[in-house]
């Protein structure tokens, strides 16, 4: 999974509970209870947690939503999201990653306010960002597309991510993320397994492309 009790400085790893307040199994559905509960009676929440200094528990993610690639290494995608979603050029990004594969890919879409200016700088001409047919040849450009994955890269170095970690691949689109399209939850969450399958045919073209020959983006 990739925590561990004897990470630095902070132990972590999946939180187990058991006890008299843990529920007991789900109604006619043993394979589900299977699933939840092993045979001492622990409940494998699912939540990834943090022992800080104080003995303070904190989920910091969630075990369904880490991955292994090809080469063994493990990813925490929703952490990799976070961070990479704090770049001001992004307003969504969903990251995927294929266990077949050593590298992670990921669907953006651009913050316009921030996009509009960059594509104007790279274009050498002004694109206003209310104008849709502009900025939709913008997302595919290839110079373009080049400074974005400039920009995820200083997010990902200023936040110290290790090479696997980095996004090597990026379909950019303006199509956002929403419940209507089945990609967030009513929470605004988002939906992994529907998000891939919306975007699977741009995933599998990435992917079918030579593998990129540097760790670096």
């Amino acid at each position: 999974m990739g925590y561990t009790a004897e990470d630095k400085p902070y132990p972590r790893g999946e939180i187990h509970m058991r006890g008299s307040q843990v529920f007991k199994g789900y109604y006619k559905d043993e394979q589900k209870t299977r699933e939840a509960l092993d045979d001492e009676g622990w409940l494998h929440t699912g939540d990834v947690g943090l022992l800080d200094d104080s003995l303070r528990l904190k989920i910091i993610d969630r075990v369904k939503n880490i991955m292994k690639l090809s080469q063994g290494e493990y990813v925490a995608l929703e952490h990799v999201e976070n961070i990479y979603s704090a770049c001001p050029l992004v307003s969504q990004l969903f990251v995927y990653g294929d266990s077949l594969q050593s590298y992670l890919l990921a669907v953006v879409i651009p913050d316009i306010p921030h996009f509009a200016p960059l594509a104007s700088r790279v274009l050498g001409k002004s694109i206003n960002d209310t104008d849709t047919v502009a900025l939709e040849r913008a997302v595919k450009d290839p110079e373009v597309y080049s400074a974005v994955m400039a920009e995820l890269g200083k997010q990902a170095k200023k936040n110290k991510l290790k090479g696997f970690e980095m996004i090597k691949r990026i379909h950019l689109t303006l199509e956002p993320f929403t419940t209507e399209n089945g990609c967030l939850t009513p929470t605004m969450k988002i939906r992994r397994k529907e998000t891939y399958g919306k975007f699977k045919p741009e995933l599998d073209a990435l992917y079918a492309l030579p593998e990129p020959t540097s760790s670096k983006l």
